[in-house]
């Protein structure tokens, strides 16, 4: 706004420093709304802490998808102060850190994602996306949290404990680890990291999974992977490490 200095009076002053203060309070809802509600090209927060910034989720969101090579199509994520409003929300009980959901493609953040380890639940739930986004139905569900975990480098499997489990009649009845006793879900969760280590250490995982695209990666393993047994495979995995 222009203003002439000979016509300018006291009266003035105060409108306009009224005026400066309130346009001020706008933009400073503007921010807190925008610290709220965070878009990128891969997801849109909900609720989103302070801490979480744009260039962070593009980070992560690049480095899953450059490794499954797919541009993940916007989800929606709904963060959650409340352990017990984020259980009510996903009904998988109290072990569960984050979810992913097919049904209405929404990523739930629970309370205990915090700034030292978004990184990797963030990652390992973009996995899940991707998975269902670009695979379908291409990856088994008892490799599905192992893979997640192997791309999202989200910790190292435990094999000292692992060997001291006896693992079940067929690996393939790893299903969804979320609804038995805690023991069972770790077991779950590690030994299907280690399945995606083993089957990576046999073949190219990253051709496997082109392979995998609308279609069934269980079939690739024996023919591209050379796996006849998957049971008795990771038996020998496990012992040999």
């Amino acid at each position: 706004m222009y203003l002439h200095a000979g016509t300018f009076h006291f009266t003035n002053l105060c409108h306009y420093l009224g005026m400066i203060r309130f346009y001020s309070f706008l933009f400073l809802i503007g921010l807190n709304a925008s610290s709220a509600e965070l878009q990128t090209n891969s997801t849109n927060s909900v609720d989103a802490p302070k801490w979480l910034t744009k260039n962070r989720v593009d980070k992560v969101a690049d480095r899953i998808g450059n490794y499954l090579e797919w541009e993940v199509r916007r989800v929606k994520m709904v963060w959650y102060t409340d352990q017990s409003k984020f259980e009510s929300a996903h009904g998988l009980g109290t072990s569960a850190l984050a979810v992913s959901r097919k049904s209405d493609k929404t990523i739930l953040m629970g309370p205990k994602v915090t700034d030292e380890n978004f990184d990797q639940i963030f990652g390992h739930e973009l996995v899940h996306v991707v998975s269902y986004q670009k695979f379908k139905d291409g990856i088994p569900q008892w490799l599905e949290e192992g893979l997640a975990n192997f791309v999202a480098k989200n910790g190292a499997v435990d094999y000292k404990w692992l060997k001291k489990k006896t693992p079940p009649a067929d690996v393939r009845s790893l299903t969804h680890p979320f609804g038995g006793d805690a023991d069972n879900t770790r077991y779950h969760y590690i030994a299907s990291q280690a399945l995606a280590e083993m089957i990576s250490a046999k073949c190219d995982l990253k051709v496997l999974l082109r392979l995998s695209i609308g279609r069934k990666m269980d079939d690739y393993l024996v023919t591209y992977c050379n796996i006849k047994d998957l049971n008795a495979d990771f038996k020998k995995w496990i012992s040999s490490k």
